[in-house]
């Protein structure tokens, strides 16, 4: 780890003294050409420092993938909404696919390396700010808080056990709040609960320093509260044994974010083309990953299948038909907007159908030297929405009993995707509690967004895959308690830093 953390800072070193030609958008530029201590000591450098941690999560750096793609990879291909259609190449399109969990060939590394130059950026910005300079440097002290707590949360996902199991002690990841470290440097692993306690430290911090308004590909108070309502909901425990502290929590903080009005539950077209617009004017989006033309999207790379001189391309994945007859229940339902039935003649079935996933389908850019063969997109990455905070509280209400009002938050989200509401008597009569039905409904309305496996195991539920693909010929079951739940570390930083423990291969 000492290595590692003296080889971001070089990196560090270097984006500041040699810059980075790729900018996200005008408003959004990697770090500059001024070196280290000048640029931190003005709030246009601290401004360009805060961006250039922005960018992190949509660029390339030093030979490592996007963040955000990795992010997809390790999140939402462990879940059940996803089929695979063909074999996936390279391996580290599929590792997390099949559960694999491969240090070497999956993309554990290049996760953990991008996280770890996100929380040395902002720790860098944050130790150059003094509270109190005024309003425009509290904004950016409070935008990299919320970046560091973003980071962190992401980390302790894909690293450690759900927040309910072993009382949270078990390991997550090492943290890290100082930029000035030495050759000695070689932090241990903290626990879950610990890294819990300093993601949402961080965002209370990051909600009182944020004043400022921004577009939805900034932080702001109300993007640390609806992290906050996610955190909390994690840490909420299983319908069999909730906590309830940390649901009132999540339902408060969900609160504050809906009383806020900045955001909206679109209705009829505007939210089935919700995802085919700038991110920046999706009024559904909390906080969003930007990408312009320099910084294409690559999750559709996994989602969309291109035919280049009569040859299928790419798109190794598809929507579950679990997913699918969840989804056609209702015929009317608008999340069928998201889908795009195509042919895939990859398929070895007679019925070559597959249901492609759109969401990351908005204006797809041409790969250089004319050739149309690039599947990347201006899309945003959606990593808050005001439907998330919906459903957050109607998951919180049910787990504190109070069905009734859980029904109303969970039913705001359903009925404005014109599926019927759930009553008591609906529910009795599916056989479905409502704890289930908000849970159906995450599986609904957040697919493809990082969600899905997380959903299943942080309540204690297995993901079951009831449905066979190209790798596996029967059903597939994943106890929330199995040890491919969490990644390994990347041998490489064990080699580095004695002090980190591996997870169980």
């Amino acid at each position: 780890m000492k290595k590692y953390i003296l080889s971001i800072y070089i990196c560090f070193a270097a984006i500041v003294l040699f810059g980075c030609k790729k900018n996200i958008d005008n408003n959004i530029r990697p770090f500059n050409d001024k070196a280290d201590k000048e640029l931190l000591s003005t709030l246009d450098g601290l401004a360009t420092a805060t961006n250039g941690n922005y960018s992190l999560m949509v660029t390339q750096a030093a030979g490592d993938t996007q963040y955000d793609v990795t992010w997809f990879n390790l999140s939402e291909l462990k879940g059940n909404n996803i089929l695979s259609v063909t074999q996936a190449y390279p391996q580290t399109r599929n590792d997390s696919y099949i559960y694999n969990n491969s240090p070497s060939q999956g993309v554990t590394a290049p996760f953990w390396r991008m996280s770890y130059r996100i929380i040395f950026g902002t720790n860098k910005v944050i130790d150059a700010i003094s509270e109190g300079q005024g309003a425009a440097y509290d904004q950016l002290k409070g935008e990299n808080y919320f970046l560091r707590a973003m980071a962190y949360f992401n980390l302790a996902r894909v690293y450690g056990r759900p927040y309910y199991q072993d009382n949270a002690v078990s390991l997550a990841v090492p943290i890290s709040l100082n930029s000035l470290v030495d050759k000695n440097y070689q932090p241990k692993r903290n626990t879950v609960k610990e890294v819990y306690a300093q993601i949402i430290s961080d965002l209370e911090k990051a909600a009182t320093l944020m004043t400022i308004s921004k577009t939805n590909n900034y932080a702001s108070k109300e993007v640390a509260w609806a992290l906050l309502s996610r955190v909390y909901l994690y840490m909420g425990g299983t319908p069999a044994a909730p906590q309830n502290e940390y649901n009132t929590k999540s339902v408060e903080y969900a609160d504050k974010v809906i009383a806020s009005n900045k955001y909206t539950l679109l209705q009829g077209t505007a939210y089935s083309t919700s995802f085919a617009v700038d991110s920046r004017t999706n009024k559904e989006a909390i906080f969003s990953f930007r990408h312009d033309d320099a910084n294409g999207n690559k999750i559709n790379e996994f989602l969309m299948l291109r035919d280049v001189f009569g040859n299928p391309y790419q798109g190794e994945y598809a929507a579950s038909p679990d997913y699918m007859a969840i989804l056609n229940q209702n015929s009317s339902d608008l999340r069928k907007s998201f889908i795009t039935v195509e042919t895939d003649k990859r398929i070895t079935l007679t019925d070559k159908s597959r249901n492609s996933i759109n969401k990351f389908n908005f204006q797809q850019l041409s790969a250089p030297g004319g050739f149309d063969f690039s599947t990347q997109t201006r899309s945003g990455t959606p990593y808050l929405r005001i439907a998330e905070m919906y459903l957050n509280k109607a998951e919180a209400l049910a787990k504190l009993n109070n069905n009734t009002d859980a029904l109303i938050a969970l039913n705001l989200v359903r009925t404005r995707s014109t599926a019927p509401e759930w009553t008591t008597a609906s529910l009795a009569t599916a056989g479905m509690t409502v704890f289930q039905a908000v849970l159906n409904e995450r599986r609904l309305e957040l697919a493809w967004e990082g969600h899905s496996s997380y959903d299943n195991f942080r309540n204690g539920l297995p993901v079951v895959r009831n449905y066979t693909d190209y790798f596996y010929t029967s059903p597939l079951t994943i106890q929330a308690t199995d040890k491919r739940v969490v990644y390994p570390l990347p041998p490489s930083e064990i080699l580095l830093n004695n002090n980190l423990d591996q997870n169980p291969l």
